[in-house]
């Protein structure tokens, strides 16, 4: 979200229409001998990440044994960890720089995951061991947590069959031993692969949601930090989602949501009721910009996130608490909802935006099953019909079945505004929002229509080419709903690379953080259904 006003000044001229879209991301590699395989699913998911390859005629041989060089590549590629330049001379003598593996074994060398012993040979054809695979592993997680300290973490006093054995990562065998000097298929290699790469994306979530936290005010907001002294609401209530599926968060989501209360505007200076104002931290004060950017989508988030906290939580006391500071919010949204059925972006911008309205539908989807938690059946019903209302208008009056995609607003005359060609935001990025906000299933052909057009008029997002000064981690979220992880999965490792590991500073946020962590929780999701 930016300020809605301006943006919507500079573009409301450019109409462009565009039915071009591309395919989704490139399918997985075929192959025809995993059918029944006990492993099947695993293989699958390991072959869509693009972590693991077949062989040529379309075979993976799942039962064949995995090689050292083979388990280097799906180690490297797992984990992102990135390539070097070509060396004066190689490390090892046997991986010359015409060996396939010779990118992946010189970047798991740089990174301490494999050693060069005084003889230099790295066996790359040989079965790996099991103990071979869990140090290689135990490595990768020690990298991907504290580069610096690889040397000091690895060594003989590490027993990393014990480790990887302990953690779920490599399973030992029903006679209770874990065969370090056995070999594994190719399958069983992607099981161990699949549970590493859980177990990285489980650790990503987590330290981004621990910087979260770190900036959290004194008084319960987050501001936008990365070297910003913002403090927007609407950002804040996003940021406190990424915190409501941690059981050890619940305190900070409370804080957060007892901050906005104590700043709901009544009445604001338009006599609007419920509304909050954006404020700016100044020598560690707030102050007071006395406007927002928007009404409904300020409202909308906050009632998601108290229903977010609710859910997870249980605390249904704190929800009977805040009623009528809740209730006052959600009558905002109805206060700001036209008769077409689409509510208003604030009382001084007649705009219907798309964003919003999404925003709007799962606002008030939540509030009415907070209601129903609370025993308000008539009320919730109420509220669950204004949410469908809007839901419906959004179908209606923002798709347009020509250009195959959703406007991106509806102004008081009932002009629809379109994306035009390279407009990122709002245009092309709002056609995430209907299926992230839950207006469509990801299984509907709105929603695989415009996620092509995003894809098809942004083809390098996930390289962070989207077109925009902020890196809009969002979208990595809504790959992962729509269940294209290959996009998802490239477009974190980029983020990490270009943003969190270099100090998260501007245009990082602690919103870009948010949707970064929701999005590692939402892929690990789907990597868990491939080894159920």
């Amino acid at each position: 979200m930016r300020k809605k006003k301006s943006i919507f000044l500079i573009v409301a001229s450019l109409v462009v229409l565009s039915t071009t879209c591309l395919s989704p991301a490139s399918a997985a590699p075929t192959v025809s001998d995993i059918s029944n395989h006990w492993a099947e699913k695993a293989v699958e998911m390991a072959l869509t990440l693009g972590i693991a390859g077949g062989y040529p005629e379309e075979l993976f041989g799942p039962d064949q044994p995995v090689t050292r060089a083979e388990f280097v590549k799906l180690i490297v590629v797992a984990g992102g960890v990135a390539r070097v330049k070509d060396n004066l001379e190689p490390t090892f003598k046997d991986i010359e720089r015409k060996h396939w593996a010779y990118p992946f074994v010189e970047a798991a060398a740089a990174a301490g995951i494999i050693k060069a012993g005084a003889e230099r040979y790295f066996e790359p054809d040989r079965a790996i061991t099991r103990a071979e695979m869990a140090a290689m592993a135990g490595r990768l997680l020690a990298w991907a947590n504290n580069p610096e300290q690889m040397p000091e973490r690895d060594g003989h006093s590490v027993n990393w069959p014990a480790q990887m054995l302990s953690s779920g990562t490599l399973y030992g065998y029903p006679d209770g031993t874990f065969g370090e000097d056995g070999n594994s298929t190719r399958a069983e290699a992607c099981g161990v692969i699949l549970r590493l790469k859980d177990r990285l994306l489980a650790a990503e979530a987590d330290r981004e949601r621990e910087w979260i936290v770190s900036n959290q005010g004194p008084e319960g907001y987050f501001p936008l930090a990365g070297g910003r002294p913002d403090v927007i609401p609407y950002f804040s209530n996003l940021t406190g989602l990424s915190l409501c599926g941690d059981s050890q968060r619940y305190s900070q989501v409370k804080k957060s949501l007892e901050w906005s209360f104590s700043r709901l505007n009544n009445p604001d200076r338009w006599g609007l009721n419920g509304t909050i104002y954006d404020y700016r931290l100044d020598g560690g004060v707030l102050v007071n910009s006395n406007d927002y950017d928007s009404a409904d989508s300020y409202a909308a988030t906050l009632l998601t996130l108290a229903a977010d906290y609710q859910e997870n939580s249980g605390d249904l006391s704190f929800i009977s608490e805040h009623y009528r500071e809740l209730s006052t919010v959600a009558e905002l949204i109805i206060t700001l909802q036209d008769s077409d059925g689409l509510v208003w972006a604030k009382p001084d911008l007649k705009v219907k935006y798309l964003m919003d309205n999404c925003e709007c539908y799962r606002g008030l989807r939540d509030w009415a099953r907070l209601l129903a938690e609370l025993g308000y059946n008539e009320l919730s019903n109420i509220y669950g019909y204004k949410a469908e209302i809007i839901k419906n208008s959004v179908l209606e009056q923002f798709w347009d079945e020509n250009a195959a995609c959703f406007a991106w607003a509806v102004d008081r005359d009932n002009n629809r505004y379109l994306p035009a060609r390279n407009q990122s935001y709002p245009g092309l990025f709002a056609q995430i929002y209907p299926v992230t906000f839950g207006v469509i299933p990801p299984a509907s052909e709105q929603a695989r229509l415009a996620y092509q057009k995003l894809n098809s008029e942004l083809p390098g997002w996930p390289e962070l080419s989207v077109g925009d000064p902020l890196p809009w981690s969002i979208l990595g979220y809504a790959a992962t709903v729509m269940d294209d992880l290959p996009r998802a999965i490239v477009f974190l490792q980029c983020c990490r690379s270009s943003y969190i590991t270099s100090g998260r500073k501007y245009p990082w946020s602690t919103f870009e953080s948010a949707f970064y962590a929701r999005a590692c929780e939402a892929a690990r999701e789907k990597i868990q259904e491939g080894l159920r």
